[in-house]
């Protein structure tokens, strides 16, 4: 009886060790969209989590605190959660922390946002901004991936990329890899998302300013896979509970497309993969165009030229996990589905809708790729690859393609920085290619009056 009282104390000793050692908070904060008067911010918490509650109040000034409480959402084996702020003051800066089970939570900084600024005169030039933007983010996994020259490279860069001030974040897709043994089921594409969110090397960027999201192939499901991927909905489902945009899809469609905007730029975060018919699927038939392989799909594209038609945004800017306007581009490029985006372009030309810019993310090199269709102006393409994923060698054919703007070509770990400045009407885009080191690999300007019709 006595031996049984004494495995029976070391068990429970054991077990509440062990649950006094296991943390309560697993990833976070995040900052999701970021309106006037409301802010996502966004944590995941262990499965021992009983309540969350975020306390906030405005900058040097703690005597006032407000609360939003998130216990409803918990007692999953993942928990991401995501506290929606709102009644916040216009341009205003506010403090927070969580409260895990009646505990606060320390954090290594002060975690704080600043609400959007309202421009109250119409006429008064627009507020100038800033966004980093960056896709293909792949971490190691020792236990998965295969042994010798990592596919993953130095991480170093996300923490430089978060010592830089920007308004925002703009992540173009592959932002994390799914391996074989993630995509085939709920519990690896959740155990995927989650293992990442954990690295140190991703949580002041995340923290430290709104972070907008679309995926392509690699964080939705397999290797250039389309709409016929199985747990397709399964990773919608997955993505949302992840990132923190403010809307996704519509009440018919399904996906994960949305728009934001910001002083005089509007965005709109497609969807490449939820309505995307294979790659392999005829082009053309009988020398016309397959309408039948669709790439964002007849709502979603509906969706799309919806919001152009209503913008006043100097830039619109199109973003799209692949390549747009490359004409020679490998495997998957949006020219490779020509039925739709020659309907895409000819609509764009038709209601000379100016000021498109379209941003791409993929190929594992960044590049600015021009066209000018006939009746319109040039359009841009600027694709920022990769972050972390390994450099990609490209043909022969591509290296000498005469769509790219010259001296453009990044063959390296970079992210891009755009700012947009200058009076009204003569509004411009500065895009910088860097590296880990903050070392400017490339630039190019570009003037609003350069995406008008003549």
């Amino acid at each position: 009886m006595k031996k049984s009282v004494a495995v029976f104390v070391l068990l429970f000793s054991v077990l509440t060790s062990y649950s006094q050692t296991d943390p309560l908070l697993i990833s976070g904060p995040m900052l999701g969209y970021c309106e006037h008067r409301s802010v996502l911010v966004w944590y995941e918490v262990s499965q021992n989590v009983k309540t969350a509650v975020l306390r906030y109040w405005e900058k040097d000034n703690m005597e006032y605190f407000y609360e939003m409480d998130c216990s409803a959402q918990l007692g999953q084996p993942y928990n991401p959660i995501k506290f929606e702020l709102v009644k916040l003051k216009l341009n205003t800066t506010y403090n927070y922390e969580i409260v895990l089970n009646g505990k606060i939570i320390p954090a290594s900084r002060m975690n704080s946002f600043t609400t959007k600024p309202h421009q109250a005169n119409p006429a008064s030039d627009p507020v100038n901004f800033s966004f980093l933007a960056g896709s293909c983010v792949y971490f190691n996994d020792p236990v998965l991936d295969a042994h010798g020259d990592p596919y993953g490279q130095d991480t170093y860069i996300l923490r430089s990329m978060a010592s830089m001030s920007s308004s925002f974040m703009l992540w173009l897709g592959d932002n994390l890899y799914l391996r074989s043994s993630d995509y085939g089921s709920a519990a690896g594409i959740n155990y995927r998302y989650s293992q990442q969110r954990r690295a140190s090397e991703l949580s002041e960027l995340l923290a430290s300013r709104p972070n907008y999201a679309i995926w392509d192939d690699h964080d939705y499901g397999n290797d250039n896979s389309d709409r016929s991927f199985e747990l397709k909905s399964t990773s919608q489902s997955i993505f949302k509970k992840y990132w923190g945009n403010k809307s996704y899809g519509n009440e018919e469609d399904q996906g994960i497309y949305s728009s934001f905007s910001w002083s005089d730029g509007d965005f709109f975060l497609m969807d490449d993969r939820s309505h995307r018919a294979p790659n392999l699927l005829k082009d053309s038939i009988n020398g016309k165009p397959n309408c039948d392989k669709t790439f964002f799909g007849e709502q979603q594209l509906s969706w799309l030229k919806d919001k152009l038609l209503s913008s006043t945004a100097t830039f619109k800017f199109i973003t799209v996990g692949n390549q747009v306007l490359n004409p020679i581009a490998e495997k998957e490029h949006y020219r490779d589905y020509s039925c739709e985006f020659n309907d895409l372009i000819n609509f764009i030309v038709t209601y000379k809708i100016e000021g498109i810019v379209f941003l791409t993310g993929d190929r594992h090199f960044s590049e600015i790729i021009t066209m000018q269709p006939k009746g319109g102006y040039k359009m841009y393409d600027f694709t920022c690859s990769p972050l972390t994923s390994k450099v990609k060698e490209i043909s022969a054919k591509e290296k000498l393609n005469p769509t790219r703007i010259p001296e453009s070509l990044v063959l390296a770990n970079n992210f891009c920085r755009f700012d947009i400045s200058g009076p009204r009407g003569d509004r411009t885009i500065k895009m910088v290619s860097i590296d880990k080191a903050g070392v400017i690999l490339s630039s190019f300007m570009l003037n609003e009056k350069e995406l008008k019709m003549k």
